[in-house]
């Protein structure tokens, strides 16, 4: 369990870790070569240490079944591992965060289109390379993890000797780094930010033994609104790429929040708390704002006047962290599964809160900062899966935090 006080006058810097979105796709395609690659700075998260265990535990089976493989939702992307090392794989249900509807059509339609079939068998899924890959692949949605599968899948097959055009690609900075790495492994990929990538699948040969992850750019978004919202605090974040946060800048300045960055670097204040402006958020695909993000930027509106909305596109019902903050006396006015009204400032008051979603869990965190007295939260391993030493971490710059028993 989490607890947490009341903190103001928060100071000092922080450091980002590499990026948990990048993190577990690239560790599952450095499975393709055995791990050879040294991640040097692959995050010690709950995330990465199943997946890797899931690999130790099955390497030379072909299956992937519960219990581990439901625990983590990234134990799909070992899927287009075990095509390529086995041609066929049985897989049982991945798990995750609870975000109400998360189909896997797409994902299942990427591999029929690349050759593959997939049928179901009891509680389980049998994918088995049948034929080639089609000469061109559309995703019938922007799935983030589709596109991973796929790249992994299709970069070295053996025996193909023609490009292949994939439309409907995510670009997101963990999709773009993923990419980095499947090149450090001689992948042959053209990537057009038409949301078009253009893979001819070739040999193995590592160029580098060390590759370093891009920096969690949602890490950097978590601790940007919890200096925003702490009373009297100043932060600066270190290790950024700010040509990933862009779209967040824009709805940072239509509240107002003072703000400044450089090369590596963010720095942030709450000095101008007072006069925070009420906004809509629309969460969109990469560039757009993140549906990651939304829960975080959704309780620091708690703390500014007037009225301001969130319309989660991507997701239905990924909203189930409202209970809980209502439960802190946030007030709050749901629309429709995917719109909400978040309406006035309000103080929050203490209370025992639970999360099963690991951004919504962060957002809390926000939360307790500003509340009254004490707060604790239970299911704390739902936020420590995707956030690196988050107590030590936070507790470094003066936030009220423990871990209890």
């Amino acid at each position: 369990m989490f607890q947490i006080e009341y903190s103001p006058n928060l100071k000092w810097e922080i450091y980002l870790s590499a990026s948990k979105n990048a993190s577990l796709p690239i560790l599952a395609a450095n499975f393709l070569v055995d791990k050879k690659v040294n991640l040097v700075n692959l995050p010690n998260i709950i995330d990465v240490k199943i997946l890797d265990e899931i690999w130790n535990e099955y390497l030379k089976e072909k299956h992937l079944i519960w219990p581990k493989v439901e625990r983590i939702r990234s134990s799909i992307l070992l899927i287009p591992v075990w095509l390529y090392k086995y041609g066929e794989i049985e897989f049982s249900n991945c798990g995750g965060c609870s975000l109400w509807k998360r189909p896997l059509d797409t994902f299942d339609n990427a591999f029929v289109q690349a050759g593959v079939d997939v049928k179901m068998l009891d509680n389980k899924k049998l994918f088995k390379v049948v034929k080639k890959p089609n000469k061109k692949i559309i995703l019938t949605s922007f799935s983030v993890t589709a596109t991973e599968a796929i790249l992994i899948y299709l970069s070295f097959l053996d025996n193909i000797d023609y490009e292949i055009e994939i439309s409907n690609i995510a670009i997101e900075p963990h999709v773009i780094d993923l990419i980095n790495f499947l090149k450090n492994l001689w992948a042959n990929i053209k990537l057009w930010y038409d949301h078009r990538v253009f893979v001819k699948p070739s040999k193995i040969n590592i160029k580098n033994d060390n590759y370093k992850i891009v920096p969690d750019y949602i890490e950097a978004w978590t601790y940007f609104a919890l200096w925003a919202i702490a009373d009297e605090s100043e932060i600066i974040i270190k290790n950024v790429e700010p040509n990933h946060l862009e779209s967040v800048f824009v709805v940072a300045d239509k509240i107002w929040i003072n703000y400044s960055y450089g090369n590596d670097f963010i720095k942030v204040n709450s000095f101008n708390k007072k006069n925070y402006k009420a906004t809509n958020i629309q969460t969109m695909i990469y560039p757009g704002f993140p549906t990651d993000l939304q829960s975080i930027f959704w309780t620091l509106l708690t703390q500014v006047k007037w009225i301001s909305k969130i319309h989660e596109v991507l997701f239905e019902w990924r909203f189930g962290y409202f209970s809980e903050l209502e439960n802190m006396w946030a007030k709050i006015e749901v629309l429709n599964p995917h719109q909400v009204l978040i309406i006035w400032w309000k103080r929050l008051k203490w209370t025992y809160v639970t999360t099963k979603d690991l951004r919504a869990g962060a957002s809390l965190i926000l939360a307790w900062t500003v509340a009254e007295w004490t707060t604790n939260i239970v299911n704390e391993n739902i936020i420590k899966r995707g956030y690196e030493n988050i107590v030590e971490k936070l507790s470094s710059i003066w936030v009220n935090i423990k871990e209890l028993n």
